[in-house]
């Protein structure tokens, strides 16, 4: 989540609200965020996980969600959904990439 943090200015430009959606409780969500400085609000998807149910990214085995990022549009209409669990750093870069084409 801090590869989103570095892009910040950028995402301001593109007109962009960066969510981040944890599986922790709302209270531990809140402590993340601010131990990593995050400057956008980190949801908790806790205790259901519902919000990575439905977008088919909540690994029941692990219990987490697979790191992915999903652009939707000011129509709220899903626009991408890039799912990488490695390469952190993309993420940011690939919705800027995206958000891009929607301008």
């Amino acid at each position: 989540m801090t590869a989103f943090r570095t892009y910040t200015d950028r995402f301001v430009e593109a007109d962009a609200q960066v969510l981040g959606v944890s599986v922790d409780s709302f209270a531990a969500a809140g402590e993340f965020e601010d131990k990593l400085g995050l400057e956008f609000p980190l949801l908790s998807d806790f205790p259901r996980n519902e919000t990575g149910r439905a977008y088919g990214v909540f690994n029941d085995a692990f219990g987490v969600h697979t790191r992915t990022t999903v652009v939707v549009d000011k129509d709220r209409i899903v626009r991408d959904v890039y799912v990488e669990p490695r390469d952190f750093e993309s993420h940011p870069v690939h919705a800027l990439e995206v958000l891009a084409t929607l301008a």
